[in-house]
């Protein structure tokens, strides 16, 4: 793999990981703000969609709720963080597989 291409894999990764632990503490915050909720359902709902919502509101309205700017936020959100956990994954394996082949 070439230099470039291992750089940018890396950035994309850092960047990922930064996106996964905002995203755990957005559920985090959820949970507590929709917690004694009585909708069942839609107190679900409304902490699945905290990180879409709380950044919303993080930035006084200057990102409103257009179709654009909430495919954009789902990305960082939700795409990106499970990225982060798959390559992971992947790279933990690969160490291990690289672990052992040298025994």
């Amino acid at each position: 793999m070439g230099t470039w291409k291992r750089a940018l894999f890396w950035i994309a990764y850092v960047v990922s990981g930064i996106c996964f632990v905002l995203t755990i503490l957005a559920f985090v915050v959820g949970f507590f703000h929709h917690m004694h909720d009585t909708g069942g359902i839609k107190s679900v709902i409304k902490i699945l969609e905290t990180p879409i919502t709380g950044f919303i509101q993080l930035t006084n309205g200057f990102i409103q709720k257009s179709v654009m700017e909430v495919v954009l936020l789902s990305i960082v959100s939700y795409v990106l963080p499970t990225f982060f956990c798959i390559v992971t994954h992947y790279i933990r394996k690969n160490r291990r597989q690289a672990l052992e082949e040298e025994e």
